[in-house]
Parts: structure tokens; C-alpha cells; sequence
């Protein structure tokens, strides 16, 4: 789901969702990261 970061880029997602999810798969959506 959307987490409370701020985004350009979905790369910049990663590591946050990560550290979320224990998943590196993340897109940035609306400027905000989704983590799936």
C-alpha cells in the first residue's frame, strides 16, 4: 500500500518499502510510494 514518502522516481521507493515490506518492489504514484 501507499506509504508516507515522497517520490520522483520509483527507485526512490525501494529501500523504504523495503525496510516496510521486506519487499523491493515499489512504484511512486501520485509523488507518494507504493509498496505491493
Amino acid at each position: 500500500g501507499l506509504i508516507d514518502v515522497r517520490c520522483y522516481a520509483s527507485r526512490e521507493c525501494w529501500e523504504p518499502c523495503r525496510k516496510v515490506t521486506g519487499s523491493g518492489q515499489a512504484k511512486c504514484q501520485n509523488n507518494q510510494c507504493r509498496c505491493y
